[in-house]
């Protein structure tokens, strides 16, 4: 555990002294939050920004409106880890793609399904209190199987906070990575 909270010192300062990636996950967890956020009205959104009879800025105001919506539709648990999922997609994407670029190569098989299992299931778990897990329950709605949420103790919200945990996991993962010294191998 100690080990990890260095390394994940050690990554944080390496990685964020640099601006291009403090940017980069701005805009990756501010784009993430506002994707969750208009998720459950993409339409009205759409139907709004089509009809070219509002001035731009009425139409803007409406959809700044509708960020209000992480306070009336989405519980506090749900708000949360939203919040949680947009600000840790933000920053585990700008460790990947800083690590990558520091190395040019992969990242191994065990990072990056840790990295590609936590940015999946955090877009499974995006919804709000009315809706639910708005991505699964659509999914699971194909499949005859809509009820299943129901009957879990957060109706879905389970996976939201296994999103966290795996987002969480793979910043850890990736930290790792970032705080090992570079080494040169040859055959």
């Amino acid at each position: 555990m100690k080990e990890n909270l260095k390394n994940l010192q050690v990554a944080f300062s390496e990685v964020f002294s640099n601006t291009s990636c403090i940017a980069l996950a701005s805009t990756l967890a501010i784009a993430a939050f506002l994707f969750a956020v208009w998720l459950p009205n993409f339409g009205l959104i759409g139907e709004v920004f089509s009809t070219s009879s509002a001035p731009l800025t009425a139409k803007l105001k409406i959809a700044i409106a509708l960020l209000g919506g992480i306070g009336t539709n989405f519980s506090f648990l749900s708000a949360g880890y939203t919040i949680a999922i947009a600000t840790l997609f933000g920053i585990n994407l700008a460790m990947i793609v800083y690590f990558l670029k520091r190395t040019r190569a992969g990242l191994g098989r065990q990072n990056l399904a840790a990295g590609v299992g936590g940015i999946a299931s955090g877009a499974l778990g995006i919804g709000c209190a009315a809706c639910g897990s708005f991505i699964l329950n659509t999914a699971l709605s194909s499949l005859g199987a809509a009820s299943a949420l129901a009957i879990l103790p957060l109706h879905g919200g389970e996976f939201g906070i296994l999103s966290v945990v795996l987002l969480a996991f793979s910043i850890i993962l990736i930290s790792r990575k970032i705080a090992a010294p570079l080494t040169c191998t040859v055959k």
